[in-house]
């Protein structure tokens, strides 16, 4: 993985930490739910791109 990668990764890992410790248990499980759902999609199109 490239170093801007590994970068980009932990800024917005950190900045998830920041926002999810500002909601409730139930906002923190659909937006992390939220986000599984959009890295899912992304790698599933991903995956598709890359076998066409």
């Amino acid at each position: 993985m490239k170093r801007n990668a590994r970068e980009f990764i932990r800024s917005t890992t950190t900045l998830l930490d920041h926002i999810l410790a500002t909601l409730t248990q139930e906002e923190q499980h659909d937006v992390l739910d939220a986000l599984a759902a959009e890295v899912e999609e992304r790698m599933d199109a991903l995956v598709d791109s890359v076998e066409s």
